[in-house]
């Protein structure tokens, strides 16, 4: 006599197996277009693509989409898809480009060789990969953004109500008077810095995120970027928020409001609005898929 429990638990199990090998599946296909999507000829190698010569003489921001992968992964980490992928999906029109360490090298060669020797001494690559978003939204304009950060909003949608500004960043926290002075206080390269005229030693309580930046090319403000990079180059990096006074959040944040005042056409968006265009996840993919020995 058929024992229909037993029956029913091997329907259960099979229907299980089913489900797992649908879900595996998919998230394969999924992967691989990704992939494919990005695989792309890299920026060198097709010029052409990266900007609209029309546009760019007329102030316009490139729709372009940078992103930098360095390290010996397959891009894209498969944590990340889906983050990419809104970004895919809401700038649709944008031309992605994905920047590997020979690509970076290569535009460092060629048109920046007094950042060469800084780019081979850092002694992270994640400090390589900040000196390389400034770098190429410096020499191309258009946006760069983090692996770990989401879309909810075309960025078109801000480019175009503010025709006017050619420079777009966001703010990503306000500190308390207090917590910008604790940091300030408990960050001994913030002395450091001081001491060698970097600036004061309190946080930016308006911290501007490095994330999520759209620009023209060749704007003053990344230029500004890229001088303190080059001064800042100098100290070393023994902690994790070292990183970021060096090469990061910090020192985009620092320079943006020193210059602000000089450069009327630079947009600091607000929380409330910055909140409404995208989602920065926080997954620290930089300590993992580039060398980072602070976990």
């Amino acid at each position: 006599m058929v024992d229909f429990t037993v029956v029913l638990v091997l329907i259960a199990v099979l229907c299980l197996i089913l489900v797992f090998l649908s879900i595996s599946i998919s998230r394969l296909i999924k992967k691989r277009k990704s992939r494919k999507r990005y695989s792309q000829p890299s920026v060198l190698s097709e010029p052409s693509v990266l900007s609209d010569k029309e546009e760019v003489s007329q102030g316009a921001i490139p729709q372009l989409l940078h992103r930098i992968w360095i390290g010996p992964r397959v891009f894209p980490h498969r944590k990340d898809l889906r983050w990419i992928q809104s970004f895919d999906d809401l700038n649709s029109g944008f031309t992605r480009v994905v920047w590997r360490d020979d690509d970076i090298r290569t535009l460092l060669s060629s048109s920046y060789q007094e950042y060469e020797d800084i780019y081979s001494r850092y002694k992270l690559n994640i400090q390589r990969a900040d000196l390389a978003r400034y770098l190429v939204l410096y020499e191309y304009g258009g946006m760069y953004a983090d692996l770990d950060v989401s879309a909810v909003r075309p960025m078109s949608e801000l480019h175009t109500a503010h025709p006017d500004k050619k420079f777009f960043c966001f703010v990503e926290i306000v500190l308390t008077e207090e917590r910008a002075n604790a940091i300030g206080n408990g960050e001994p390269i913030r002395k450091i810095g001081k001491e060698k005229g970097f600036g004061v030693i309190p946080e930016d309580q308006e911290r501007i995120a490095s994330d999520l930046v759209s620009c023209t090319p060749k704007h003053p403000m990344m230029l500004k970027i890229l001088e303190e990079v080059k001064r800042r180059s100098v100290l070393k990096v023994k902690k994790q928020y070292d990183v970021f006074y060096t090469t990061g959040p910090d020192l985009f944040t620092t320079v943006v409001h020193r210059h602000l005042k000089d450069n009327p056409d630079v947009m600091v968006v607000d929380k409330e609005i910055s909140d409404s265009f995208f989602i920065h996840h926080g997954s620290a993919l930089w300590k993992t898929f580039i060398n980072f020995p602070f976990r």
